[in-house]
């Protein structure tokens, strides 16, 4: 249950008198006359004995708080003198999820929100006198496929920041279909990553829409102190949530898609389904009729012909000519 917001100023008051190394053993009067001090509230001796109950209580209801009444010196102490309420209280089973985590994000790829996050994590590990894992004396047992060397992905933590903070940049982007470079301003939104590859989403101003760029064609991104076009939420949603991948095609809508698959093929869209709408039609033979609502895209039709004869298009007619045509 969430701690009150009022109750939990009282606890930090609470807390302060109980670690004043220069006024100790705080009696009930001096509780609370701290609180009006401090909030300008003079709390009732029930409520202060009540905090002080709660402080007490375990995680996550309280701060497992060590309070007991001194009646030698006639107040309230903390029976570990170093206890704090505003100290982050982590078992090892915290401390090795910590771990886990750094770990997990050091495979995944080193950038500025993983060197972030590791830095901060480490100075929550060495408050608790933990040493901060090392890939040299770990043993590895998360592999992912890299991307620190791809190209364009040196070019990660300024477009992150662009999205972040909401900045408009400009780079010359390459096409490899027309093999020309273009200098491009974009209003950046989202990084996306879509099977291993990184992609940066935002409002270009050349094509005044919403475009998808890789990062591996971007060259020499610069941040501009301009005003920054703000594309509603829904259109980004719009834009992606009916597409699988990254390039829909163009001026296509959003249809009906309907493929035929062998039965080991449908094993894998089964074990890993491509779309929400996506819904199998199994025969007994196990083969079977999957049917999708989705928005074409390129990498869809991609995905389609790597599976070659196991794998037919039967609607739209357009697409399984396309792919017939271009596996010719």
């Amino acid at each position: 249950m969430p701690i009150n917001k009022s109750a939990y100023r009282r606890y930090k008051v609470i807390d302060a008198c109980l670690t004043n190394s220069m006024r100790r053993h705080p009696n009930m009067e001096d509780l609370q006359q701290a609180c009006w001090e401090k909030l300008d509230i003079w709390p009732a001796i029930d409520t202060i004995q009540k905090d002080i109950k709660n402080m007490k209580l375990p995680h996550p209801d309280g701060f497992d708080a060590p309070i007991k009444y001194c009646r030698r010196n006639n107040g309230y102490e903390y029976k570990d003198s170093t206890f704090s309420i505003h100290k982050t209280g982590l078992n090892a089973k915290d401390i090795d999820s910590i771990k886990e985590s750094i770990d997990l994000i050091q495979s995944i790829g080193s950038s500025r929100v993983g060197q972030s996050f590791s830095h901060a994590m480490e100075k929550v590990l060495s408050t608790y006198k933990e040493s901060f894992p090392s890939g040299d004396t770990k043993r590895k047992i998360i592999q992912t496929d890299g991307t620190r060397s791809s190209q364009g992905f040196e070019h990660f933590d300024l477009l992150f920041t662009a999205c972040k903070d909401r900045t408009p940049v400009s780079f010359v982007h390459f096409s490899y279909k027309k093999r020309t470079f273009n200098a491009v301003t974009v209003h950046p939104t989202l990084l996306k990553e879509f099977d291993n590859r990184w992609y940066v989403v935002g409002h270009s101003e050349h094509h005044n829409s919403i475009r998808t760029f890789g990062l591996d064609r971007i060259y020499d991104p610069v941040l501009l102190r301009k005003e920054f076009i703000k594309a509603g939420a829904a259109k980004y949603n719009s834009y992606f949530k009916d597409v699988y991948g990254v390039y829909p095609i163009k001026n296509e809508a959003k249809q009906e898609i309907i493929i035929e698959c062998s039965a080991l093929v449908t094993n894998y869209f089964q074990a890993y389904p491509i779309h929400e709408s996506q819904k199998i039609v199994k025969n007994e033979r196990g083969d079977s009729e999957i049917h999708f609502e989705l928005i074409p895209s390129m990498e869809l039709i991609r995905l389609f012909r790597s599976y070659a004869n196991q794998l037919r298009v039967k609607a739209p007619l357009w697409m399984y000519d396309h792919i017939i045509k271009t596996n010719l």
